[in-house]
């Protein structure tokens, strides 16, 4: 982790940013709920004060920032809150930029700040161009155009939900491909773009898909048993209860169809959580991974 100190306001004589100040973050605290990191910068003592933190993240995967807490000032600790997901600086080279706690009015935003708060407003509002990504935190909206799929079926063409003269509903904008067929509708997807901070965190996410498949199975046994078993239909010998498990038993063709298309559903329900839980797992140990190379002093950088 890289970061830089910034100043509030600029200099009195020239109007210029003064100096950024610039340091590497190490490893000193990790458990399983966090992993904590500090720096020591030399801040002189007309630095002035510090109204922004901005940060690279320099591993390979995206890092959540929970708080930033400078100490050894005079009037006493300054807190960063962040709770948000840093990009890797191998998806994005922009620094991440924080703000301190103190909130201020438009007309008295200090200098040192206005340029670094116009620049994070652009960042969230986007410029409506180009696919978004995962890591990225832009709010750009859209109309519903991707409710249907005309380049597989024409009649699976749905009509544009919202625009100028109705405006609601909107989406997050995507940027995906237009149709072939139909200029008007966007390309289906199965991953659905929300701002990254506003995503599902990993637990929930891995909870939600649970939860699903829970759903689907008890959705699936009544179908099962009301396929295979049949009230107005009894054992006319004992001997046809050994036959059923010997020879199997053969289902209506309506049911058979049901099934069909039921197990494949359910069997693909479950490659996609395992393979959820997978990345999962992958990216935790990539981070611990990350964290402890830093520790051991192979992450390059003075502190």
């Amino acid at each position: 982790m890289f970061r830089t100190l910034r100043n509030a306001e600029n200099e009195r004589q020239t109007k210029l940013e003064k100096e950024r100040i610039k340091g590497y973050v190490h490893l000193t605290h990790r458990s399983v709920k966090e992993i904590k990191y500090e720096a020591d910068f030399e801040v002189p003592a007309n630095f002035g004060e510090i109204g922004a933190v901005l940060v690279e993240n320099e591993h390979k995967r995206e890092s959540f920032m929970k708080e930033i807490v400078l100490d050894g000032f005079l009037t006493g600790p300054i807190k960063f809150s962040c709770d948000s997901w840093v990009h890797s600086k191998f998806d994005n080279p922009d620094l991440r930029v924080f703000f301190s706690n103190k909130c201020y009015l438009p007309f008295e935003t200090p200098e040192g700040l206005k340029r670094l708060r116009e620049g994070e407003l652009v960042a969230l509002r986007g410029n409506g161009q180009g696919e978004r990504k995962v890591f990225e935190r832009i709010y750009d909206y859209d109309v519903y155009n991707d409710l249907g799929n005309p380049d597989k079926d024409p009649g699976l063409k749905r009509s544009v939900l919202g625009g100028k003269e109705h405006p609601y509903p909107r989406r997050c904008r995507t940027g995906r491909p237009r149709c072939t067929k139909d200029p008007l509708s966007e390309k289906p997807s199965d991953k659905v773009y929300v701002p990254r901070d506003e995503s599902f965190s990993d637990v929930k996410q891995a909870t939600f898909s649970v939860n699903t498949l829970k759903s689907a199975l008890h959705a699936l046994v009544p179908v099962l048993r009301t396929s295979v078993v049949d009230k107005n239909l009894g054992f006319p010998i004992f001997s046809a209860i050994d036959d059923l498990f010997n020879e199997g038993y053969n289902l209506p063709s309506q049911q058979q169809k049901d099934l069909k298309t039921i197990l494949p559903r359910l069997v693909k329900l479950v490659q996609d959580i395992m393979e959820e839980e997978e990345t999962y797992q992958d990216g935790q140990d990539e981070q611990i991974t990350a964290a402890t190379t830093e520790e051991d002093g192979t992450n390059g950088g003075d502190d």
